[in-house]
């Protein structure tokens, strides 16, 4: 092949070897620009604290630790972090991250450890982690998360350290544990935990130091198994306590004896509590009929997880919900009316009911009848007004 000169606007000859050298010196440039806000030290980004409400686009593609903790981002999207093959450490608490969409960390096989503590996660996306074979921390603790699926850590099978503690924990899936066979560390304190599927620990024979305390674990007939569990591990899992039955409240499970875990009137055959997150289920605290879930009135501090993706309407009023995280109702693309009316709300996500095409009621108003300060819902083809402290939302169709 044979090389020509080209001639620029200034007349003068240039070779295409020199045009080649300055392409590749202004790709490694922008391979390696620093982001705006944030400061760059060899293979360090470090944007923590600069009021970042996303994720920047331009990180270097060779960094390997990413400080992204105490700003304002409220989601992480799929790509995000696309391109970030030789990150190891990222730091990602104490935002105010309500979603993580599935994939968002599929290019980052060499992540070591991820902190995604306070924050406000409500729920866990399966295989989210499935390209994170190299992740041996992973710490979600003070989130708002209620349940734990399946396939939520399926493809981390390195994980040494989880933290799953002070959230709204109270369904966790059959096997949700069982690929983490190298797990030392499993925090599970300070949820809302009553029952826990048969065996979920018995894959973890490196476990030095687990946590149950506070929670709502209800001792009969299928929960016997965890108190041998414990008994056979007396340094780990002290203070994990029932809290009911009556006749078992505060007594420490592993010196509850296996007769006294019963199931009254059903016996040792009695149908095991299980949640499955596939298609959601109507809450235990709530009811559902013709397509409309009714929790008015139950103690609620959070918007239910694994809700009926059927559902057509929800009521939720006279609650004490104070916060509607990002994509709370985004799942639930059939609903047309949401009722959220005398609760303690003072901050609902922008984007908190992205996608419910088919709405046509919201209703927000405080309990003193006093409207709060809300961006209202974007979606299409659509108008609001607030009338006598109501967020009213309307469909043109």
């Amino acid at each position: 092949m044979t090389l020509t000169t080209w001639r620029g606007p200034s007349a003068g000859l240039v070779r295409p070897e020199l045009w080649l050298l300055l392409w590749a010196a202004a790709w490694r440039l922008g391979a390696t620009a620093c982001p705006a806000l944030c400061t760059c030290t060899g293979t360090t980004v470090d944007c923590h604290g600069t009021g970042l409400q996303a994720v920047p686009k331009n990180i270097p593609r060779n960094t390997e630790r990413l400080e992204l903790n105490g700003n304002k981002i409220t989601r992480i999207h799929k790509d995000d972090f696309a391109g970030l093959k030789q990150l190891r450490v990222l730091q990602l608490m104490e935002n105010q991250i309500g979603v993580v969409e599935r994939g968002a960390f599929d290019d980052m096989k060499e992540l070591e450890r991820l902190r995604l503590n306070r924050n406000q996660l409500y729920a866990l996306p399966e295989l989210l982690f499935q390209n994170n074979q190299a992740l041996s921390r992973l710490d979600l603790s003070e989130n708002s998360i209620q349940a734990i699926p399946r396939k939520a850590f399926r493809g981390a099978t390195d994980l040494k350290n989880l933290q799953l503690d002070k959230n709204q924990i109270s369904c966790i899936e059959e096997g949700a544990f069982r690929a983490l066979r190298g797990l030392e560390v499993l925090t599970l304190n300070n949820n809302s935990i009553t029952t826990i599927p048969v065996s979920s620990f018995n894959h973890m024979p490196k476990l030095r130091t687990f946590r149950l305390h506070s929670n709502h674990l209800f001792c009969d007939c299928h929960l016997a198994w965890l108190s041998q569990w414990l008994r056979q591990r007396p340094t780990i899992g002290l203070f994990t306590q029932c809290s009911g039955p009556a006749s078992l409240r505060g007594l420490n499970v592993a010196e509850v004896q296996k007769s006294e875990f019963s199931c009254p009137g059903q016996g040792e055959a009695a149908h095991v509590p299980s949640c499955t997150l596939s298609s959601g289920s109507c809450p235990a605290m709530c009811t559902c009929s013709n397509g409309i879930v009714d929790c008015r009135g139950k103690g609620l501090t959070a918007i239910p997880a694994n809700l009926p993706e059927t559902m057509t309407e929800i009521r939720l009023e006279l609650n004490g919900i104070k916060s509607i995280p990002p994509g709370a109702f985004s799942p639930y693309r059939k609903l047309r009316r949401i009722d959220l009316s005398n609760n303690q709300i003072s901050e609902i996500a922008p984007d908190a009911f992205q996608g419910l095409r088919s709405l046509n009621s919201l209703h927000t108003s405080s309990p003193r009848g006093q409207p709060g300060s809300y961006l209202a819902p974007a979606t299409p083809s659509s108008k609001n007004e607030l009338r006598d402290g109501t967020l009213c939302f309307y469909s043109d169709r």
